[in-house]
């Protein structure tokens, strides 16, 4: 019996079930997708170390799932105290509260039957959708990825969980709440704001509070790039999501009661109506809009920097890692020797080599150029390292770098960039009975050394000198080739007694003297799928969440205003002019938390290429603001769809012909 009722009710309140619907659908398929890409083959199989991705994957997915819970509790509230006179009045006529309740959950679960099929339909493009980022991540061929049995079942169970957890919230309101509340509680009257004034110097405060915590934090991050040292990063994040929520919570409290005291304002149309309506909405959300808009931006920052981070791994590889194979024989950090006649002809079979270039550092055994840097610790600090002309202009030249000449002088070049922070100008090192001026500091140049900084020098100076490193840098002939089969090849040669079966156990490799370029790629891709894929999913949930609850938010006043546009219809305003003033009314409400996440994509593009061009990546830098305007796009794509169907379902409620 309940549930013939329970599908005659949603027939017949299918615009108030529109939202919930919308919701529980775009959930299931976010859900569905993301747990097929967890159990997929190709997790398995072309992300290395794929156990761990999809523990991490499986994490986030319950977390969110936690969230979703709690939303979709509040929606499920929002559908009950929609018709809660309906309610009130089969409690007065005699129905038990555990009738009702059999009756709404019922209701609930013919929606969520019919969510989980249009979501699983949907969560099945999707899904194929994540894989074809995935594998473009993985630099892979892509293919239709086959669905799973387990991602259908957890996403089930999830979907249950869900819906149980929301039912539960359901089940306490109806235990609770009186009759009275039920048949009258629309007739309660909102309190108004106190001192509205105080909380705009809270807003601009709040505003410039922002400001301050963007700008001090740019500079954090200028100072960190440059080698230096700062401890009051957390402190900033922290102190600019304070504001948020106190900008909103002020804003929501002040704008619209500040705006009711100007004449040319209030004289417009129905401009007074529409504010009168907005001030007992927004002062009453105010907590609400701050968390909703620290929640979006959140999910618009971390989807722009899951996109970033990719767009600068490919250049930052090139940056760290000049040369394909780099063969580094330092005295300092050396676990083992491999046997280079063998590793070379590993090296040949999974790359070809194309070309080979030998270098050598020099020592003098003293630290005259370390005690002219700030950090210098004598006991802390290496011995100074000289190249000569002839080694590294042999070493440049393969990369399209201008040879230096040096007559006389030397050439200090940092593989970090506070090598350049020390005055070096001044300085006269004489060795040999000789004396050598500055030419230059140069930080810009391929890193080809793990040491802070080394000195060029021409080829004399080293005469004397103990070579203390002779290594080696590799051209191959692929440039696509198993870096992380070539590496593990290499482990193997590192001592005779290694495993030949390494990495079956999944045990990590002793530390190498090789580094290899596309071993580096291949790793960096499968960080960021796993982080790109899980940014995609997470945000497009959180903003899924976020409409949801201003949609609902939205509706929850419709039986209030349906009496008041009444009023208005009465005294003689027609369609059109009511339309008008409902746009205002729910445009400006849904707009509040929303403006600002939005408005973050601009700063965050111009961060996130600042901090592109300070490391020399370029082309990266140009691509972030694509990726910024993209994310921002698809955001307000999904803005518009959740408006459009509060307003149409408002209008069609509210507005009298």
């Amino acid at each position: 019996m309940y549930l013939n009722l329970a599908v005659r009710n949603v027939k017949r309140q299918v615009g108030n079930y529109l939202i919930y619907f919308m919701t529980v659908s775009l959930t299931v398929a976010l859900l569905f997708a993301i747990n097929n890409v967890i159990y997929s083959r190709e997790l398995a199989v072309f992300v290395d170390r794929g156990e761990s991705a999809r523990t991490a994957l499986k994490i986030l997915v319950a977390a969110i799932s936690f969230v979703v819970a709690f939303v979709l509790s509040y929606a499920t509230s929002f559908l009950l105290k929609r018709r809660k006179r309906e309610f009130g009045t089969y409690l007065t006529l005699g129905m038990d509260r555990r009738d009702i309740l059999s009756l709404f959950l019922a209701e609930t679960f013919v929606i969520c039957g019919i969510a989980l099929g249009a979501g699983l339909t949907a969560g099945g493009f999707l899904f194929q959708g994540l894989m074809a980022v995935m594998m473009k991540l993985l630099e892979m061929d892509f293919s239709m990825s086959a669905y799973s049995l387990e991602g259908l079942l957890r996403t089930v169970a999830l979907t249950v969980g869900i819906f149980l957890v929301a039912s539960l919230a359901s089940g306490i309101y109806l235990k609770r709440v009186s009759i009275y509340d039920l048949i009258h509680g629309d007739r309660k009257v909102e309190r108004r704001v106190k001192r509205p004034g105080l909380w705009f110097v809270v807003t601009a405060a709040a505003l410039g509070g922002m400001a301050a915590c963007g700008i001090l934090f740019w500079r954090s991050v200028d100072i960190s790039l440059r080698g230096g040292t700062v401890d009051s990063m957390e402190y900033l994040l922290a102190g600019f999501i304070l504001c948020v929520m106190l900008f909103h919570m002020g804003a929501a409290k002040s704008i619209v009661f500040l705006l009711l005291r100007s004449p040319r304002v209030c004289g417009r149309g129905a401009n007074t109506f529409v504010l009168r309506q907005l001030s007992g909405s927004l002062s009453v959300n105010s907590v609400m809009f701050g968390c909703l808009a620290l929640l979006m931006s959140l999910a618009v920052v971390g989807t722009n920097f899951s996109f970033i981070q990719k767009a600068a791994q490919e250049e930052a590889l090139y940056v760290e890692w000049p040369y394909d194979i780099m063969y580094y024989s330092n005295k300092y950090h050396r676990e083992g020797a491999v046997p280079l006649e063998e590793a070379e002809r590993s090296i040949a079979e999974y790359a070809g080599i194309r070309r080979k270039v030998l270098w050598r550092i020099f020592e003098t055994g003293e630290q005259e150029f370390y005690g002219r840097t700030w950090w210098y610790e004598e006991r802390m600090a290496p011995n100074d390292s000289f190249m000569t002309a002839s080694d590294f202009n042999a070493l440049m030249a393969p990369l399209g770098v201008e040879p230096v000449a040096l007559e006389g002088q030397f050439m200090i070049v940092g593989s970090d960039a506070k090598a350049a922070e020390p005055d070096w100008s001044g300085m006269v090192w004489e060795h040999g009975g000789k004396r050598y001026t500055f030419h230059s500091c140069r930080t810009d140049y391929p890193k080809i050394s793990y040491l802070y900084f080394y000195i060029v020098v021409p080829d004399e100076a080293v005469a004397d000198m103990e070579c203390v490193e002779e290594s080696r840098a590799y051209l191959t002939e692929k440039q696509r080739f198993d870096g992380i089969a070539l590496y593990r090849e290499l482990a193997r040669l590192l001592s005779a007694e290694a495993d030949e079966d390494w990495g079956g156990d999944g045990e990590e490799p002793q530390r190498l003297e090789f580094e290899i370029r596309e071993y580096h790629r291949q790793e960096e891709n499968n960080v960021s799928a796993i982080l790109v894929v899980g940014a995609l999913f997470a945000s497009a949930v959180f903003l899924l969440l976020a409409m949801a609850i201003l949609a609902l938010k939205t509706l929850s006043g419709l039986g209030e205003d349906k009496g008041r546009y009444e009023i208005l219809f009465r005294l003689g305003m027609g369609q059109r002019e009511q339309a008008r003033a409902l746009f205002g009314q729910t445009f400006f409400f849904f707009i509040a938390p929303f403006a600002l996440p939005m408005a973050l994509s601009v700063p965050m593009a111009a961060f996130g290429a600042h901090v592109m061009r300070m490391e020399g990546m370029e082309a990266s830098a140009e691509a972030v603001w694509l990726i910024a305007g993209i994310v921002a796009g698809v955001t307000a794509l999904l803005y518009l769809l959740y408006y459009t169907a509060s307003y149409l379902i408002a209008r069609r409620t509210v507005v009298r012909d």
